[in-house]
């Protein structure tokens, strides 16, 4: 069927087999991967021009690349802090973030390709250490559809030196260095290739500049963890609610840490690796007022089958309508029934990682975002709405209460079910 509209209505026209911007399709390279590759740097316009350089999870270019001034790290002159806790760590991964300068400035689905697409494209290529326009540097020649890229030996940027010029391309990954310790160094992955060596295993100091060659593509999806699904307890209240928290196999145990919005624990938990954490802006992005039974639930997400997290509502029925019985690790709370559950006091995820101490107090999530509003008469987004029980002298425990903590702190969750 045929429509007839008038050209000053059209904002654009789109052919059926037009699936990106032709802007876009000019500069990537179907290399037969997951991802398409692009044809020069970030910074650059053709295929042998070294572009800008940047330090790891900044998007602009600079003439030094210093410790100093390096954006995410805060030097802590005078206090007691080790160096790694200096560094704004970024978490396992900036791709298609805000601390991505691919995303940032070229749009639509251009991003910093992770270490695993480096290394897909390590495996599947072949390398020629060759020159075009006069610059030396790397062809790279995909095994699957013969189709290649040009990787200029652009070197790096250390301080104010540039090093390694014409001898070495030097690219970051979006991807944090892997290791159990996170009081180690903070390193993150970069390719390296030069005339003998094409690896993405070597990892470096953030605040070095390296190269940017970027990907096309949906960014990864997150891998959920697959649990067995709690026993339901009746306590007589609107909802039934879980027998242990998410993630734990038994009511005493320590479950997932989990920060409000996010579907999956991480190492650690700040501001700075937040999910919903902007870089550009400095603030939080609104997902909503109450994220239960919605696409930002954890328990909806790794459980499904009607298991959710419960509402601020729920919470508060929880602590009001049953009865608390302090133990020395947590609480038992017995419903107007009799039945009851147990909530261990688990503490809750920093930058530092997991809690270590063997007393901890105790934080509970709901689904309601902190709606109170400052002085200025804005939303107060950084918090949402927690049950919390902390201690006092003694480490007793103080009477457990509705109160608010950061969105960006990995704390317990106790499902509900209606």
């Amino acid at each position: 069927s045929s429509e007839v509209k008038n050209v000053a209505d059209v904002s654009r026209i789109t052919f059926a087999d037009q699936s990106e911007d032709p802007s876009d399709a000019d500069k990537m390279v179907d290399l037969g991967l997951s991802v398409k590759w692009a044809s020069y740097n970030v910074g650059a316009s053709n295929p042998w021009e070294y572009g800008n350089f940047y330090a790891y999870g900044e998007i602009e270019p600079k003439t030094e690349y210093t410790l100093k001034n390096y954006q995410w790290y805060y030097d802590n002159d005078g206090e007691d802090h080790d160096q790694w806790e200096e560094y704004l760590k970024l978490g396992a991964t900036f791709t298609g973030t805000n601390y991505d300068v691919a995303h940032v400035k070229w749009g639509n689905q251009w991003r910093v390709p992770t270490r695993d697409e480096w290394t897909e494209l390590i495996n599947n290529c072949e390398f020629e250490w060759t020159g075009m326009n006069g610059v030396t540097g790397a062809k790279i020649t995909s095994r699957i559809n013969g189709n290649s890229i040009f990787l200029p030996a652009a070197g790096n940027m250390v301080n104010a030196e540039h090093t390694h010029d014409q001898l070495g391309c030097f690219y970051w990954t979006s991807s944090e260095y892997e290791q159990s310790d996170i009081t180690q160094e903070c390193r993150n992955y970069r390719a390296n290739i030069d005339a003998t060596n094409h690896s993405a295993n070597g990892y470096d100091y953030p605040e070095v500049g390296f190269s940017i060659r970027a990907v096309y593509g949906p960014v990864p999806e997150e891998e959920l963890p697959s649990y067995t699904a709690p026993e339901m307890v009746d306590l007589g209240l609107s909802v039934k609610w879980a027998n242990c928290n998410l993630g734990a196999k038994g009511a005493s145990e320590t479950g997932d840490f989990i920060c409000w919005g996010e579907l999956v624990e991480k190492q650690y938990s700040h501001k700075y690796n937040y999910k919903w954490y902007d870089p550009l802006t400095d603030k939080t992005v609104e997902i909503g007022d109450q994220i239960s039974d919605t696409q930002y639930d954890a328990a909806k997400a790794i459980l499904g089958d009607g298991w959710r997290l419960p509402t601020e509502d729920e919470m508060k029925e929880l602590l009001e309508k049953c009865t608390w019985t302090e133990e020395t690790y947590g609480f038992t709370v017995t419903g107007p029934n009799g039945n009851s559950i147990y909530l261990p006091a688990c503490g809750f995820q920093g930058y530092k990682g997991a809690p270590r101490a063997a007393i901890e107090p105790g934080y509970y999530m709901t689904g309601n975002s902190d709606v109170r509003v400052n002085y200025e008469g804005k939303k107060m987004i950084d918090n949402a709405v927690t049950l919390r029980f902390t201690r006092g002298a003694g480490n007793k425990f103080k009477t457990p209460e509705m109160n608010y903590f950061s969105k960006a702190g990995g704390i317990q969750i106790r499902p509900v079910h209606k």
